[in-house]
């Protein structure tokens, strides 16, 4: 109990600060933010000087507003450009060749790759849950050329995520730390992707998933607006595409490959 009482009193103490130095950024008054939230500019006072602090809910509503993640507010030691917003859409074979023409004729190509990913979890902290409710999280190993990729994401209302990854430079004592935290590899994905870039602002990968079939993902680069507005562009952006919305895919590749052979 003292412990959690610590960590409770150690993210309180800096979680104020944090607001206070990204309101000041955007020269925001504390009446200026408590507009935007809904909430008084004494409650603002009380946050930043540590008096109380926001729900859970209230920190993703500000991190969305300031455009950084939830946990660099929390923590304080993530990046705050560490997030990342996307929607990725099932195709027809039809459809994936429609729009694999126009993205030749009006998008730059940046390149083709095949990547293989490896996904796990915990023993004791399920990722993938029964199938009733969305992936949240997830841990991934990539293969990106010759370099292996460790990435982790949690995403939020499976419209933005944070997002972190490192290089593996020693794939012996990832395994050894991967079997003393009871890592189990549940899935793995083999695709083969276009990637192209459009409007100098989006980053549009056309997929070929093996046993999955056909998949665009669009992502935001260049953020103008919070991750929230830029979600709601990107949905502008696929119905200008000829899209369909309706197919938009919350899951992700390594459910439907777990569950589709269940």
């Amino acid at each position: 109990m003292l412990y959690y009482d610590t960590i409770n009193l150690v993210i309180k103490m800096n979680l104020g600060n944090r607001i206070a130095d990204l309101r000041k950024n955007k020269k925001w008054t504390q009446n200026d933010l408590a507009n935007k939230i809904f909430v008084t500019d004494k409650t603002i006072s009380s946050w930043e000087s540590n008096r109380t602090e926001p729900s859970l809910e209230t920190i993703i509503k500000l991190s969305e507003l300031f455009n950084c993640n939830a946990s660099y507010l929390i923590h304080g030691n993530t990046k705050k450009n560490d997030i990342e917003t996307e929607v990725k859409i099932k195709l027809s074979k039809n459809e994936f060749h429609k729009i694999e023409i126009f993205m030749k004729n009006n998008a730059k190509f940046l390149n083709e790759s095949k990547q293989v990913d490896a996904y796990y979890q915990p023993t004791h902290r399920r990722f993938l849950n029964d199938g009733k409710k969305m992936i949240n999280e997830w841990l991934r190993i990539g293969i990106r050329g010759n370099k292996k990729i460790l990435n982790y994401k949690n995403w939020y209302n499976n419209m933005y995520c944070d997002e972190y990854e490192v290089e593996i430079d020693n794939e012996v004592n990832l395994d050894k730390i991967f079997k003393i935290l009871g890592m189990e590899e549940i899935a793995i994905v083999n695709k083969v992707r276009d990637t192209y870039f459009y409007l100098n602002k989006y980053e549009i990968a056309l997929d070929y998933v093996e046993n999955l079939g056909y998949f665009i993902e669009i992502e935001v680069k260049n953020y103008d607006e919070s991750a929230m507005n830029e979600y709601d562009k990107l949905l502008k952006l696929a119905k200008d595409l000829n899209l369909n919305l309706d197919n938009i895919d919350k899951r992700g590749y390594p459910y439907h490959l777990i569950y589709s052979s269940k």
